[in-house]
């Protein structure tokens, strides 16, 4: 209750101002979720080009806390735990900056640094091959589309991802995702 008393929405509301960010969410990603998401961004100023690509970044951020997440919760609708995390877009003058964060294992970070590192290092064209490899090999562990996230968010928005990682306890860090989406086509 103590945390409510000091919480003011007035200064909450003004900070989400001064750092330009037009939309945040913070909680479990259910598909009621991403299609009020969906619906936010169909409702920017920005062309249905870049509409479209910012939804498919924040799509796939949230499949990666969905699937990815060491925080889990259950879902009474859809009748099993789903990853919980936070997606935040912002903006400025020239690009938006769309950002994830979760919980993740410690022992999942430097393959997922090893990959990222990999995949930034790619030229559009290296991309779209390595694309195509990925699509043709097994699912990990049962997950659809594992290994395609990062490679998408960089095809889509020409920009490299970048990852910051913080310890969180004794066995999880904070993996926080952030993808630059360029204005101008």
């Amino acid at each position: 209750m103590a945390y409510i008393e000091h919480f003011s929405v007035k200064t909450f509301k003004q900070q989400l101002s001064e750092r330009q960010i037009s939309l945040a969410f913070q909680g479990i990603f259910s598909q009621d979720v991403l299609a009020l998401i969906g619906k936010s961004l169909r409702n920017t100023q920005e062309s249905r080009v870049i509409a479209k690509r910012l939804f498919a970044i924040v799509i796939e951020m949230a499949q990666n806390i969905h699937h990815y997440s060491a925080e889990k919760q259950y879902s009474e609708k859809d009748a099993r735990d789903i990853g919980v995390g936070i997606v935040a877009i912002a903006e400025d003058d020239d690009h938006y900056i769309i950002t994830s964060g979760n919980c993740i294992i410690k022992t999942e970070v430097p393959p997922l640094i090893e990959r990222a590192n990999y995949i930034n290092g790619l030229d559009a064209d290296e991309l779209k091959k390595f694309y195509r490899e990925q699509r043709k090999m097994p699912q990990r562990e049962g997950k659809p589309g594992a290994n395609l996230g990062f490679i998408d968010m960089v095809r889509k928005s020409g920009n490299p991802v970048e990852i910051n990682i913080k310890d969180y306890d004794e066995t999880r860090s904070f993996f926080i995702l952030s993808v630059k989406v360029n204005k101008e086509l």
